[in-house]
């Protein structure tokens, strides 16, 4: 079987739609009320160091993916190990993605319907897109951007008449301690989540293109979310947005034009579909790569329809309702995800730059 080549245009199309996912309809987590998009622009920042890392990972190991990796640095048995709790993180994070999307299915737009449909639906697609290859997605996702990008525009531009800009005075009303601890959990949901990116690095040819693909992505992502946040903080107010499980489907629901143009939350809801279907994607491919790694398989292929149909079963049953939900997703999450987002990466870097200054030294010994 020929290796899968994706373009670099493409994938950072897809770590666009990847970082967007559910929290340009969620909104951020934390309590800095009218400074989240501080807290935002913060985290942009942050993120930085560990993309980085990851960034340098791929040159340190050109063409290898995270499982790669870690199964050179940390040896065949224990690089397994760990890549099975990657192999979990993906799945996981998966099934976080389609259940935030089955919520908004059961809560609002589909009321009447059992939430596993829908979820069921963008599972099977996502199994399809998988199956066909992650060139597929890349293609997928180079369209859907330029979709994503037009929609939130339009909508902001259409918004900008019911704007109220006293809703983010006084900047920084609750403090900087709760700005800063957003800006922990906003990096953590978001960016941080670069490391699952990493584990389709072997998909993409050229060793310098790994920085520009994550800091594009991170770039263009934190633009799209940025105005999705201020939106809604200009148009509700951070006290209706902190009470709202969806404020970016409420924003858009208050715009009317004229009497010819409403019900234009209807095509946010198609943005969610795309930026779920993304995301879910990406990380079954992962989970399904990183299974096949571990298992020597012959292709990840085999694996895909087995582990998806599994992740739409644990993301109907893994949270009770929306409030368990939100609780584990706001307040556990940047300490559930710190080992697979910092502590493991920056031990494998570290192990990676002793290894191949070794492998050097070496070489200029003989």
């Amino acid at each position: 079987m020929n290796k899968e080549i994706i373009p670099v245009g493409h994938m950072i199309s897809v770590t666009v739609l990847f970082f967007v996912g559910t929290s340009i309809f969620m909104g951020l987590p934390g309590q800095s009320g009218n400074s989240k998009w501080i807290a935002l622009l913060f985290a942009m920042v942050l993120a930085v160091p560990l993309l980085l890392i990851y960034a340098r990972l791929h040159v340190l190991f050109p063409g290898k993916d995270l499982f790669d990796m870690l199964i050179v640095v940390f040896g065949s048995v224990l690089g397994r190990m760990i890549s099975c709790l990657y192999i979990w993180y993906a799945f996981h994070l998966g099934a976080l993605a389609l259940r935030v999307f089955g919520e908004f299915s059961r809560l609002i737009a589909l009321t009447e319907t059992p939430m596993l449909v829908p979820m069921l639906c963008v599972g099977l697609l996502c199994i399809w897109v998988v199956k066909a290859g992650i060139e597929v997605l890349g293609r997928s996702a180079k369209l859907l951007l330029l979709f994503t990008i037009a929609v939130n525009l339009i909508i902001f531009i259409l918004s900008t008449s019911k704007l109220e800009y006293h809703h983010i005075l006084p900047l920084v009303d609750k403090g900087w301690y709760s700005v800063f601890s957003d800006t922990l959990g906003t990096s953590s949901v978001i960016f941080a989540e670069g490391i699952i990116i990493l584990g389709a690095f072997s998909t993409i040819s050229n060793k310098a293109t790994g920085k520009k693909i994550l800091f594009g992505g991170v770039l263009i992502s934190g633009m799209i979310i940025l105005s999705a946040t201020l939106r809604n903080l200009l148009m509700l107010g951070p006290e209706v947005v902190s009470s709202l499980n969806f404020p970016s489907y409420v924003s858009a629901s208050r715009i009317n034009v004229g009497d010819f143009l409403s019900r234009i939350e209807a095509s946010t809801a198609v943005v969610f579909v795309i930026t779920t279907f993304i995301k879910a994607s990406l990380c079954l491919y992962v989970a399904s790569s990183g299974l096949a790694k571990v298992f020597k398989l012959k292709s990840y292929r085999s694996v895909v329809l087995q582990l998806g149909l599994l992740m739409i079963y644990f993301a109907d049953f893994v949270y009770k309702d929306m409030m368990e939900m939100q609780y584990f997703y706001y307040n556990i999450y940047k300490f559930y995800a710190f080992p697979f987002q910092v502590i493991i990466p920056l031990a494998l870097w570290i192990c990676a730059e002793i290894m191949v200054s070794r492998s050097k030294s070496k070489q200029i010994a003989s």
